[in-house]
């Protein structure tokens, strides 16, 4: 099947990170644990990631704080993103495949530029610890807009400011993302959503339309063709 062309009025493609262009999530939410607790002196209360709908690391951290007041929050803010960041680096020198890139990831984001899309990045991390992530995994980002839980605490937020960056109207967006709330965003944006990674059944059963297990570009764009038909 031959993928469709982008045309002057082509969607922005608008990537997740963590478990959308990258795995290595257990490392990951590791070093944001340790990092949460070194700073606060405590862990995350049993069941609290169950209970939260908003996953961004700034938003994770403002709903188990939230008797801080700003001012506080800012400071444990800015050590947690410290600490998490650097056992991050210390992960990648020891692990260095610790965060692969997603099957396909790398080809997609070539042959999208390669037919005219533009695309960006909107995810629920802070910058300077995606960062990280993205050159670990060889993904090539730097000239794509990004926006990050350093910008906004909420995705859609992040996702409406990453569109913004791109000069393009959150309305012309598709997001990707492999998580709830990656969907949830997009319905409370009402854009349309492509669901990626481990837990397609789980977004499917969320109300997700269109999923696919990787990033392979044959089965990206024929996923892409049902949102934008020639």
């Amino acid at each position: 099947m031959t993928p469709p062309s982008a045309e002057p009025t082509a969607p922005l493609i608008i990537f997740d990170v963590d478990g959308t262009l990258l795995g290595g999530e257990s490392y990951d939410w590791s070093a944001f644990e340790a990092a949460f607790l070194d700073v606060t002196g405590a862990p995350f209360t049993e069941g609290f990631f169950d209970r939260i709908t908003e996953v961004t690391a700034t938003s994770i951290v403002h709903t188990a704080l939230p008797d801080r007041d700003e001012e506080a929050l800012r400071q444990t803010i800015s050590e947690v993103a410290a600490g998490y960041r650097d056992r991050l680096a210390v992960d990648i020198r020891k692990h260095p495949e610790a965060f692969p890139a997603t099957q396909g990831a790398v080809e997609l984001l070539a042959e999208l530029k390669t037919r005219g899309y533009s695309c960006a990045i909107a995810t629920g991390d802070w910058k300077d610890s995606i960062a990280l992530k993205l050159n670990a995994a060889g993904i090539p980002w730097e000239e794509l807009p990004m926006a990050t839980s350093s910008d906004r605490i909420t995705r859609p937020e992040i996702i409406r400011l990453a569109a913004a960056r791109a000069n393009r109207s959150v309305e012309s967006a598709i997001y990707v993302g492999d998580g709830e709330w990656d969907l949830r965003a997009t319905q409370t944006l009402e854009i349309p959503f492509i669901g990626c990674g481990k837990n397609i059944e789980r977004l499917e059963a969320a109300g997700a339309g269109l999923v696919v297990p990787d990033l392979e570009p044959e089965r990206f764009f024929t996923m892409l063709g049902k949102l934008t038909p020639s």
